[in-house]
């Protein structure tokens, strides 16, 4: 009788934060859902020995397929005890696919994925091998391009999969069917139809605890470089040749190489919060979290504005904004139509598509009506779709999403190498003139949406879009 395949999730870094918050809740959805390859094993890796049951967090139903076992990412012979765990399972099984998640802090990424290769753990030769690392993926251009080059010194880039969890929001995956397959979006989607486009991940939160890490980071590198440049090139690319995941990201990269050279002065701003009160929270400075430098200079606000020279863009501008301490967690992206004169109204306000990832998740398109029993009178609504409404088949979590394509092998949600490089190639000139102080930093209110010379962007009668966590009754109701 032939031996059935074996599935083998290791967990570098399984005692950590997001293996219990993110990947088991995860787990357990995706076996709920009857997703989960047949003959799936979770071997878990610490530092430190446990006696206790690292895998609470996981349903009863995957418990039997678990062990924990000590591996220091920094001892090589380590590594051994790993290979025994794997080999022990390939005895049951005619082949073995293996997927090693590198859930450990990014210093830890080297030394691990080296001991992987040197341990030949990397090779296809009973099943496949694949390596999930998250953001960040270096933390300036020279630092991605060792880390690429590390990875790809064992592992074929249909192997690595580096997982930005915006990617895997429904919301943000429908954004390019809703675009291409819709032809009252593809026909208008260019520089002719289109005014000027938003793109706001808002977070009413502060740093959380994660002060001595975000006070290297910033907003720049912790939101701009991965989440926003790549929901930037989904409303922006070209439509693929084809439906595959390597088109689809051939289209992005076309994106990056055509962003034009950013106005240091004129078009970034940054901020940092400061305390404030309200009647019932009281909010402290940035600076007075622990970790923080009491005279750090690091953005927890930023936003600029972005030109893309090509045929579809030619000097349309895409206003990008990130934040702390918002008035509400909420990511959108508003493409604004042009005003649209006519003989029954010059003033009437333009049409508006925003695509809703979170809270909320869905669309709302605002578009102009004949008010009733008012011959003259033009009144903007709206029209909503949700996600929610679609039924229990909907994948809440990005993580499920992702560790199922991961399982798949399909690689069209995560981050190709040239897209890692070429993000840092646009956002280290920034950081460097940062570093020169050549562009300001200001303060804002934690609860407001940001330093005020923020609207200066424009630099015309337009301004930003301030949502609500609501997604219905937009403009009517607004909940914060």
């Amino acid at each position: 009788m032939k031996k059935p395949t074996g599935n083998i999730l290791v967990i570098f870094g399984a005692t950590g934060d997001l293996a219990n918050r993110k990947i088991f809740p995860a787990l357990n959805e995706i076996k709920k859902s009857n997703k989960l390859p047949e003959n799936f094993h979770v071997l878990g890796c610490g530092r430190k020995e446990r006696t206790n049951n690292i895998f609470d967090k996981l349903s009863n139903d995957l418990l039997d397929n678990t062990n924990y076992f000590k591996l220091d990412p920094y001892v090589e012979s380590d590594y051994n005890l790993l290979s025994y765990n794997i080999d022990q399972l390939k005895n049951k099984y005619t082949t073995v696919n293996v997927i090693y998640y590198l859930s450990t802090p990014p210093s830890a990424y080297e030394v691990i994925v080296n001991s992987l290769i040197n341990n030949k753990l990397n090779i296809e030769n009973s099943g496949y091998r694949r390596i999930i690392i998250e953001k960040p993926f270096g933390k300036d251009l020279k630092s991605s391009k060792k880390l690429n080059k590390i990875l790809t010194n064992g592992f074929k880039e249909k192997q690595i999969f580096r997982i930005d969890h915006y990617l895997g929001k429904e919301t943000v995956q429908n954004i390019l069917v809703s675009r291409f397959t819709n032809f009252i979006f593809s026909a208008l989607w260019n520089k002719d139809h289109i005014s000027y486009v938003e793109i706001t991940a808002a977070e009413s939160i502060g740093i959380e605890g994660r002060g001595e890490y975000y006070d290297s980071t910033g907003a720049i590198k912790d939101m701009f470089q991965n989440h926003l440049l790549e929901l930037l090139c989904l409303v922006t690319m070209d439509e693929p040749k084809d439906n595959s995941s390597e088109s689809i990201r051939n289209e992005k990269i076309n994106v990056l190489n055509k962003i034009r050279k950013i106005d240091f002065q004129d078009d970034i701003i940054r901020g940092q919060y400061t305390e404030s009160k309200t009647k019932t929270k009281k909010f402290i400075n940035y600076t007075d979290n622990k970790g923080v430098d009491k005279g750090s200079k690091t953005e927890t606000f930023f936003a600029c504005k972005l030109f893309i020279d090509n045929i579809r863009w030619k000097d349309i501008p895409f206003f990008v904004r990130t934040g702390k301490r918002l008035p509400t967690k909420v990511t959108e992206i508003v493409v604004n139509f042009k005003n649209n004169e006519n003989v029954f109204s010059k003033n009437n306000e333009n049409n508006t598509l925003i695509f809703r990832l979170q809270p909320d998740e869905g669309l709302l398109i605002k578009f102009n009506l004949k008010s009733p029993d008012e011959k003259s009178l033009i009144i903007n609504k709206n029209l909503e779709f949700h996600y929610k409404n679609l039924g229990e088949d909907v994948i809440d979590d990005a993580y499920e999403t992702l560790i199922l394509d991961v399982f798949k092998g399909n690689s069209m949600l995560f981050s190709r190498s040239d897209f890692v490089e070429k993000a840092w190639e646009i956002v280290d000139p920034i950081v460097n003139e940062i570093n020169n102080n050549k562009i300001k930093l200001y303060g804002y209110k934690s609860g407001t949406w940001g330093p005020k010379k923020c609207n200066d962007l424009f630099r015309n009668k337009n301004t930003w879009r301030y949502p609500c966590k609501n997604l219905v009754n937009d403009g009517e109701i607004c909940e914060l």
